[in-house]
């Protein structure tokens, strides 16, 4: 891949892009609507089987059903087994996503995708014959960094300072939403090549994939409609950043992070397709 853009830019404008928007969500927690959720976990449990356990099994399906090369296959797998993307639960509730429910299912999705993703790894081993693996470790540390870390920063503010975390949150999100559109044309640019070689049962493997997790979000996410738009964006919107670590760790070939990219902009196009189509449909029933 030829770099226009460095690469230590693009993923420090990544990271920066991904603190800055968690540490504003983290200013807007409230510790008793997390208890709340947790004393009574059926909701989030169903959430969990959603995001843990029916969108991994539908990623390896689709990849086996749409007939792709084992390299596709892999790197299809890798996606649909990578839970908890930092910038869904930015998608959630900037578009209507229960402001207590989607975090608590973020930072659960988050701890258990350290358990969950080697356990997914060994089933696609069984699978796809291939012999993967996954440090456990390197999954919690990115987890930790990335998402858990700044929640916490922005939730410790929140309670220590609230009036000031309200406006240095504010602070953030804008910063975070400028950081965001940098880093997403960085991406492109240096990106263009795998963008190109993408192939369309790739890309209809990820689209079955992707719908299928907004689909089931909503049979499993309850009667509220914030609550199965909650889970349905924390299904529908994988953690590529696990998915390119687990690849990278394994020495993947280039067709691997080829369908990873494919799979990743491919969610990303149908989720704001569903979130335009289901804000205007709550702006006619308003």
């Amino acid at each position: 891949m030829v770099e226009i853009i460095p690469l230590w830019l693009v993923n420090a404008l990544s990271f920066a892009t991904v603190f800055s928007v968690m540490t504003s969500i983290g200013t807007t927690i409230t510790p008793g609507r997390f208890l709340t959720h947790i004393r009574s976990p059926g909701l989030l449990l169903r959430g969990l089987l959603c995001v843990l356990g029916i969108v991994p099994a539908a990623g390896l399906a689709a990849g086996l059903a749409f007939g792709l090369s084992p390299a596709e296959q892999v790197g299809v797998a890798l996606m649909a087994i990578a839970p908890g993307a930092p910038l869904a639960l930015r998608r959630a509730l900037g578009s209507g996503g229960d402001a207590g429910f989607a975090p608590t299912l973020q930072i659960a999705v988050a701890l258990l995708a350290i358990l969950a993703m080697p356990i997914w790894v060994s089933i696609g081993n069984a699978l796809l014959g291939t012999r993967g693996y996954v440090n456990v470790a390197d999954v919690a540390r990115q987890v930790g960094v990335a998402q858990l870390l700044p929640l916490g920063v922005g939730a410790l503010m929140a309670a220590f300072a609230p009036v000031r975390a309200v406006r240095i949150g504010a602070l953030l999100g804008k910063i975070g939403a400028v950081l965001l559109i940098a880093m997403i044309l960085g991406q492109v640019l240096d990106m263009h090549r795998l963008i190109l070689a993408a192939r369309p049962w790739t890309i209809a493997a990820a689209a079955a994939t992707t719908l299928a997790a907004l689909a089931a979000g909503h049979f499993l996410g309850g009667p509220a409609p914030e609550t199965r738009h909650a889970v349905a964006i924390a299904g529908s919107l994988r953690n590529v950043g696990l998915a390119l670590l687990v690849a990278t760790a394994n020495n993947a070939k280039p067709p691997v992070q080829v369908a990873i990219i494919t799979y990743m902009i491919t969610a990303a196009v149908i989720v704001t397709i569903y979130i335009l189509i289901r804000g205007r449909m709550m702006a006619r029933t308003a």
